[in-house]
């Protein structure tokens, strides 16, 4: 009989579908016609919450394959499998473009028959993570717990808190972000970092239902409260729409202070095993690859065209619901792909993983 223990926990595979439908809708907003500069009140203030979920959207995605990596073994398959997925979608979306002469931006060869690194700016950020997990994870094992919280500050504090809350341009500090070494992979190491911390050294605050809620509400009340202010007040006020947009980026404290709070909040949810939940998480990556693509992102936002909704409200609903059908869309074709080419993805990716991975034992 299988037990809970051995089966997939759907809480955090229902967190990955929220995580990339919070993406989705964070380029209705940031991809569409509209720009939130040109607004102000309660249609600013509807933008800005429904651009911020998207960055705490691909932190908690990491978040989630972080509390996975930590407990494993580098695998080369598991890189492979990913590569593959995204050079299929390259290839495939750039042939059907192509053949039907519906290619609207400019692009390189070399970044389509090799998109992995290239035009998806995630995948090659994630990959470097994953060949960065095992030093991480000797990190994580090996470092006593005074030496690893103090650690984890130092990086907070030079990858985060200095870039939300010091603007370079404004405020001299003789350094620039990039020289603090602020990067998409400086993102996903600290993900990586705060969720092993939280791993390996559990207390009643990470461990509680009610502390992990209090976490997840305090982070989006601020957030909330700051886009309030700026959206009737201060709109036109260039330092607050600055620091605003701050709180927006990958490596906003912010940003990290929600995702760590809904991770702990499903983590904390009573684990359940649902077969649906689990078949669309497996899918949510290929939403991401499908719909940002660099040929279908103009032509899809475009299409949307995202300034007919001139009303908050109206705004809000047709967003979400046309993220929503986007979402769906993605979903269904990569079930497709997956019903057709995943044995032969999987196959592939084994093969080759197993050869590197006994080159480098």
């Amino acid at each position: 009989m299988e037990t809970m223990s051995n089966k997939r926990n759907s809480s955090f595979e229902l967190l990955r579908i929220i995580s990339m439908y919070l993406i989705v809708v964070h380029h209705f907003v940031v991809h569409g016609i509209t720009q939130i500069g040109n607004t102000h009140g309660l249609k600013r203030l509807t933008m800005l919450l429904m651009q911020s979920g998207g960055k705490v959207g691909v932190n908690v995605f990491v978040m989630i394959g972080a509390y996975f990596l930590i407990e494993k073994n580098f695998k080369f398959s598991r890189v492979i499998k990913i590569s593959l997925i995204s050079i299929f979608y390259s290839w495939t979306i750039f042939m059907i473009f192509f053949l039907l002469g519906k290619i609207i931006v400019p692009y390189k060869w070399y970044e389509i028959l090799i998109p992995v690194p290239g035009t998806y700016w995630f995948v090659s950020s994630y990959i470097v993570l994953m060949f960065a997990s095992p030093i991480l994870n000797k990190i994580i094992n090996n470092l006593p717990k005074h030496q690893y919280k103090n650690m984890l500050f130092f990086l907070l504090f030079i990858w985060s808190i200095i870039p939300t809350f010091l603007i370079s341009n404004m405020i001299d500090l003789g350094l620039s972000h990039s020289e603090l070494g602020n990067s998409t992979v400086s993102s996903f190491v600290l993900d990586y970092l705060i969720i092993g911390y939280i791993k390996k050294y559990p207390n009643k605050y990470v461990e509680s239902k009610k502390y992990s809620w209090l976490i997840l509400l305090s982070g989006i009340s601020i957030m909330i409260l700051a886009f309030y202010l700026e959206s009737f007040y201060m709109y036109e006020n260039q330092l607050v729409s600055e620091y605003v947009n701050n709180f927006m980026n990958l490596n906003s404290f912010f940003e990290f202070w929600i995702s760590a709070g809904l991770i702990l909040v499903f983590k904390n949810i009573t684990p359940f095993s649902n077969k649906f939940i689990n078949i669309i998480a497996g899918s949510t990556f290929a939403v991401y690859l499908i719909h940002d693509n660099q040929f279908i992102r103009p032509m899809l936002w475009q299409k949307v065209n995202n300034v007919q909704y001139q009303g908050s409200i109206d705004f809000l609903i047709n967003g979400l619901e046309i993220s929503l059908l986007i979402f769906i869309i993605c979903i269904v074709l990569d079930m497709i792909r997956r019903i057709l080419l995943d044995n032969l993805f999987n196959s592939i990716s084994q093969q080759i993983g197993n050869y590197l991975d006994k080159k480098i034992e």
